[in-house]
């Protein structure tokens, strides 16, 4: 039971009263009219009921105490929400040229009252020629920009206060909150974040939850917190610290840096947010910040928004923050309990799987751990795999399962990692040891890129990507060194031969490359790729995506030299892998679909075509395409759905016997041939857009021949076209054809010896266009295209395409010049995905003397 609240004072008015009436007793024993009417009566009740009201005062003393000690261990009472929505600008008719709305621009309801919400962009929109529409993020309450909140007394503990409180809840974005101090000229040498306003240069300061001890020396050291609910942002205070003896120093040390006396301190942040900003889908039509011809909606209702937290709420929720190493909540919770919990994790990053992977099962968290190392072991890859233990996952996830709330779902794994070396040439004065030099620099490298924590050095941040000028920094600190020239930075693991890629039709700017025994993705449209599956002993040959299941991957690889396959799903991006399903033949295409509201795998093979759920221990089946000839083989096969729901499937047939086509979701006996007997089709795709679906077919050709190309029919409803089949363009003259993607109507054909051949068959009178010879795709010595194996395509703003072959991924813009997409060596930066890390490699930097020294 809770420890019982004593009154300082447990005395009521009634209780005043006989007290009173007592004393009058034995003191005046005259006083006989002890009755309300008497005067004197009257006086005692009034001086009675003054101190029962004083009473009532005082004994709020440990309430106020209370709320003083939940401020001691640092809990505030909560900022409002921000409520989030994306928005979309539209013009009556496409761009003639570029319409920019740019960045801060307010949406609002049609209501005109106090309580409508405003809601300000996060980016700039950008409407492109050709185009009517765009899309952004917005988000609930008012941006102030640049509000000086007073100056630097250059003291420690300095308080300062906005004056528009309060300050909304973090959103990620960058009008959150942002303060500032005013540099001198000259004052930032060292890339330090910075902003002008009014021709004035304010130095970016970092918000922190609390000061700690003081900063190491190569730790951020301006530092603020806020308490964003009354607008309060407080400055390093200073304190007398324990020094290696024991004992305190003789004067109060700033846990941080100060503002300087005299300097200007402002602040950029977003006021308000709220419940009332979580407005219905298409309430946001008025532009407070008009753009000529653009009007404005929102097609989702927006989100997120919450009120102020009350003080009564926070008197109830604050306790509970002194117990989360037992109950794990916010993401914070998850991480140190990680670490708390096990000697064998090192650091851990929690992440709410619905926010970071489109069709996440809502509630599920997932933990990113970092295996431990022993003081003194090097750190790389293999000593980090070496590290990781299953058994160390396990009693993690059950401890965290026992702690979490009610309903919340906990998947603990090792983060990835990221194989780098830096190469360099390193410049340094004549008196220095270059042995003793590079040894030193090899180290302090390893120290900024190790995931696991070094010395006073934390770790590298989750996700952040490592530039070239920061490589230059560290190098450059070290003592003796005179300057730095030629960094490079390799990526130790990048796609090589690449027989397929896919774009993935639900996460953004995500696509998946098989390359060898792996599987490779990008999150950011080919700038990095990470592995992040590996199949020992197999090699990757073919990869599907599907669209009505977010999250679903297969991949086939054959095994070895053999002519056996295996298939491999994943139901979460390529995280986790099961193997479902191993041929003694060899698997040549597959292509996913939904049958009975459940993920299956149509898998063409040399021994037939065979449909396998992707879920469950089902085995699954062959299907009889003739029955004349159970035995035979296909070469592709693909899947489409129609409006009302009917499952297409079409599959080429092997041995030049055409393409067959169900409508009844591929079930035996639904199958009949549609053409192209004769042609030896390998390649097949699905062009779905607006009500049309048209069904593409790619031609193989031997030697020098020209090939038949790229065949297409149109698919109306349960039936093709009359006219069937008809070629997607003219003068074809790329040879065999590997691959087929689309940007609309447009379609990319990766080539035998033509590089990537587009063609659109309602323009240009439907002849296919190859690049030049310096459109930056892979040559043989002869000067011909080499051979691309696959290629993807993604119908964004603006499009993009990559090509696989085996020179790695290429990617273009325009469908005309390409450039490498899967580089080792990088003079620029370095991309890592959110919740992966870098694992150092073997540097290779080469000392020299400075011979003008």
């Amino acid at each position: 039971m809770p420890l019982p609240i004593p009154n300082l004072d447990d005395r009521d008015f009634d209780r005043l009263v006989a007290d009173a009436r007592a004393l009058i007793a034995a003191r005046s024993p005259e006083w006989t009219d002890l009755s309300p009417s008497d005067p004197g009566i009257t006086l005692l009740e009034a001086f009675a009921y003054l101190t029962d009201t004083l009473l009532y005062r005082v004994n709020r003393i440990p309430e106020k105490a209370f709320v003083q000690f939940l401020e001691l261990i640092g809990v505030r009472v909560m900022p409002p929400a921000a409520a989030s929505v994306d928005v979309t600008f539209s013009l009556t008719a496409p761009a003639t040229s570029e319409v920019v709305i740019p960045r801060g621009s307010r949406v609002a309801t049609a209501r005109s009252d106090a309580d409508s919400p405003v809601f300000a962009t996060a980016d700039d929109a950008r409407i492109a020629v050709g185009k009517q529409s765009t899309t952004v993020r917005a988000y609930a309450g008012e941006v102030v920009e640049g509000e000086h909140l007073g100056d630097g007394t250059g003291k420690p503990g300095q308080v300062v206060r906005v004056a528009r409180p309060p300050i909304s809840l973090p959103t990620g974005d960058v009008f959150d909150l942002v303060v500032g101090v005013q540099a001198q000229p000259g004052e930032l040498e060292n890339r330090e974040p910075a902003r002008e306003l009014d021709g004035v240069t304010y130095r970016i300061w970092t918000e922190v939850e609390h000061f700690g001890a003081p900063p190491g020396p190569e730790s951020e050291t301006h530092l603020y917190t806020v308490d964003r609910a009354e607008g309060v942002i407080v400055f390093a205070p200073a304190a007398q610290l324990s020094d290696p003896g024991g004992e305190l120093t003789a004067q109060p040390v700033a846990l941080a840096d100060v503002p300087p006396h005299g300097r200007r301190i402002v602040a950029w942040y977003r006021h308000g947010g709220g419940a009332n900003g979580n407005v219905a889908a298409g309430a946001l039509t008025t532009l407070k910040d008009a753009v000529p011809g653009v009007t404005v909606t929102n097609a989702a209702a927006a989100t997120g928004g919450r009120d102020r937290e009350t003080l009564e709420n926070a008197m109830i929720r604050g306790p509970q923050s002194i117990h989360t190493l037992d109950r794990v909540v916010t993401a914070r919770d998850y991480e140190q309990f990680a670490v708390a919990a096990s000697g064998g994790v090192s650091r851990a990053r929690a992440v709410t799987r619905a926010d970071a992977w489109v069709g996440a099962t809502p509630g599920e968290v997932q933990v990113y751990v970092v295996p431990g190392l022993d003081s003194g072991t090097p750190v790389s890859r293999a000593a980090l795999e070496a590290a990781m233990s299953p058994q160390v996952l396990d009693r993690l996830a059950d401890a965290l399962r026992s702690r979490q709330p009610i309903g919340t779902r906990v998947r603990v794994s090792y983060t990835g990692f990221q194989r780098i070396l830096v190469r360099a040439s390193v410049v340094v004065h004549r008196a220095e040891d270059r042995v003793a030099i590079e040894k030193r620099l090899h180290e302090r490298l390893d120290r900024v890129l190790s995931p696991v924590p070094i010395d006073t050095e934390t770790g590298w941040p989750f996700g952040e990507h490592l530039r070239v000028a920061r490589v230059y920094d560290v190098l450059q600190s070290e003592r003796g060194v005179r300057y730095v020239k030629d960094v490079t930075l390799v990526v130790e693991d990048v796609p090589g031969l690449v027989p397929s890629l896919v774009r993935d039709p639900n996460q953004r700017r995500t696509w998946f490359a098989a390359s060898g025994e792996q599987v490779f993705r990008t999150v950011d449209d080919a700038a990095g790729w990470v592995a992040v599956s590996r199949f020992e002993g197999e090699s990757v040959e073919r990869l599907a995506v599907l669209r009505e299941a977010p999250g679903c991957l297969v991949a086939v690889a054959r095994v070895g030299e053999t002519e056996s396959s295996v298939v491999h799903a994943s139901l979460d991006y390529g995280e986790t892998w099961t193997r479902i399903r191993e041929f003694d033949s060899h698997v040549e295409d597959v292509a996913l679909a939904l049958v009975d509201g459940q993920p299956h795998a149509f898998l063409a093979s040399d021994a037939g075509l065979f449909r396998q759920p992707l879920q469950g221990d089902t085995v699954g089946d062959r299907i009889l395409v003739v029955a004349e000839d159970p035995a035979m083989g296909f070469y592709a096969v693909t899947t489409s759905v129609d409006p009302s729901g009917a499952l297409c499937v079409a599959a080429a047939a092997q041995e030049l016997k055409g393409v067959y086509v169900s409508f009844g979701e591929g079930r035996p006996g639904t199958f009949a041939q549609s053409g192209l007997k004769g042609v030896d089709i390998r390649v097949l795709r699905t062009l779905e857009m607006a009500n049309r679906r048209y069904l593409y077919a790619g031609a193989y050709a031997t030697g020098a021949e020209e090939g038949a190309g790229v065949s297409r029919v149109e698919v109306l409803a349960v039936q093709l076209d009359a006219k069937g089949w008809e070629p997607a363009g003219g003068k074809w003259t790329g040879g065999s054809c590997r691959d087929i993607s689309f940007i609309g109507e447009t379609v990319l054909a990766a080539t035998e010896r033509a590089g990537v051949a587009v063609a659109n068959p309602r323009q240009d009178s439907g002849a296919w266009r190859t690049p030049t010879r310096d459109c930056g795709l892979p040559l043989r010595q002869d000067g011909t295209f080499q051979v691309l194996h696959t290629v993807g395509a993604s119908d964004t703003n603006p499009p993009l395409a990559l090509s696989g072959g085996p020179d790695g991924i290429f990617r273009s813009g325009d469908g005309r010049t390409w450039r490498l997409a899967s580089p080792a060596e990088f003079t620029d930066e370095v991309s890592l995905p959110p919740d992966w890390l870098f694992a150092p490699g073997d540097h290779d930097i080469k000392v020299e003397y400075d011979d003008a020294g």
